[in-house]
């Protein structure tokens, strides 16, 4: 008999290569017309993704966990092409860059869509993890270690990127892992990496005076937990770590809530002056759906939340059920919204749909989000049943 995890790992591969799940994920990846071709979306994922594997165990469900995967990717990848953008210009067409800890290759599936894969190494510590990016996406890889001394890529880089690492680590390996992937950028590169903030840290645990809090638990149970476990920190924490690590020539810049509408983002150059290019990073439209069920007269009821994090509410979501789009107002009350994102913006943002459907068993549906900028959040895309 069949585990109830492989089940919803078959379902989930099923999903995410059928037609209309990689079309939605295509739209919302931001590339225009004769920019790239669908065909070269890869939306295969290794079964051993903790990423996903994690939202399944949460969900027990493939819509919600896809959605969450992909919208969380998706995020990512919008970041990446703008620190690259906003940090190199036109320049970016010659950046070598490393995706460190890259895992199964979440950002690795976007990037490569946009930057020639001869030019991008992947680095992890799980030997399966790398093979399979490798394979897929048609990476360079360079399997790293647990000792930041042994990393040795054999290049130097102009871009760094290194998401939810330094998040997991013990204090001798965030100092040793900055030290380490500072020492192997170009004179003019750019290394990036994200970090909980102590605003996240859970209310009965203080923060050390030194502004460090490690504890040994994480979602990856496959790894040693003594070496990678969560981790909080301060700013001031952060700023000096850079400099004993790395020395007093590199500054870096700090982009509140930069990944997932979680993490902050750090960057670090040796070139100050370029920081200030970040002020215009923008965090993209984003939101979820907390309720989504049909009845049994067939009324299908959607509900959720929805805003951009650079300028607050938005107008509507868009709610496409097999190919018939609905725009669908925001405006609906949602304190704890405001409350939990601390913005008094986002007391309104909510939105809900009622709609009968047809009497066919099973329709597409799809709902994104979409800011003045073009930016565009998945909030939810699977199929949905009818009772019969």
């Amino acid at each position: 008999m069949d585990h109830p995890q492989d089940l919803l790992l078959a379902k989930a591969d099923e999903l995410c290569q059928s037609p209309a799940f990689r079309d939605v994920v295509w739209r919302c990846c931001g590339y225009h017309a004769g920019t790239a071709d669908i065909g070269r979306l890869n939306t295969h994922i290794h079964r051993n993704d903790q990423m996903l594997l994690h939202s399944l165990n949460y969900f027990q469900e493939v819509n919600w966990s896809l959605s969450q995967y992909f919208n969380i990717a998706l995020q990512q990848h919008h970041a990446v092409r703008q620190l690259l953008r906003l940090m190199f210009g036109t320049a970016v067409a010659d950046c070598h860059i490393l995706d460190f800890a890259c895992g199964y290759g979440r950002l690795l599936r976007f990037l490569t869509l946009s930057v020639p894969p001869t030019r991008i190494w992947a680095s992890e510590i799980q030997p399966d993890a790398l093979d399979f990016v490798v394979r897929e996406f048609g990476v360079h890889g360079t399997i790293s270690n647990v000792n930041p001394d042994r990393f040795e890529p054999g290049r130097q880089f102009d871009f760094i990127w290194a998401a939810s690492l330094f998040s997991h680590l013990p204090w001798h390996l965030f100092r040793g892992w900055l030290a380490r992937l500072t020492s192997i950028l170009e004179p003019h590169g750019v290394l990036c990496f994200s970090a909980r903030d102590e605003r996240d840290l859970p209310p009965d645990i203080p923060m050390p005076h030194g502004g460090f809090h490690f504890s040994p638990v994480s979602e990856n149970e496959p790894l040693d937990n003594s070496v990678y476990g969560t981790t909080w920190v301060t700013e001031a924490f952060v700023r000096r770590a850079i400099v004993e690590a790395a020395g007093e020539d590199f500054a870096c810049f700090r982009i509140k809530r930069g990944l997932a509408n979680e993490q902050d983002i750090y960057v670090v150059s040796k070139r100050r002056g370029d920081l200030d290019r970040l002020t215009s990073f923008r965090k993209g439209a984003w939101g979820w759906v907390d309720e989504c069920r049909v009845s049994e007269a067939g009324e299908l009821y959607v509900r959720g939340w929805a805003a951009s994090l650079d300028d607050g509410a938005i107008d509507f979501v868009t709610v496409t059920l097999d190919g018939r789009a609905y725009r669908c107002p925001t405006g609906l009350e949602s304190d704890d919204v405001r409350r939990v994102l601390n913005d008094d913006r986002l007391a309104f943002c909510d939105w809900e749909l009622k709609k009968l459907l047809e009497q066919s068993s099973t329709a597409f549906l799809e709902i994104t989000a979409g800011s003045d900028d073009d930016e565009t959040a998945l909030l939810y895309a699977g199929p949905i049943t009818r009772p019969t």
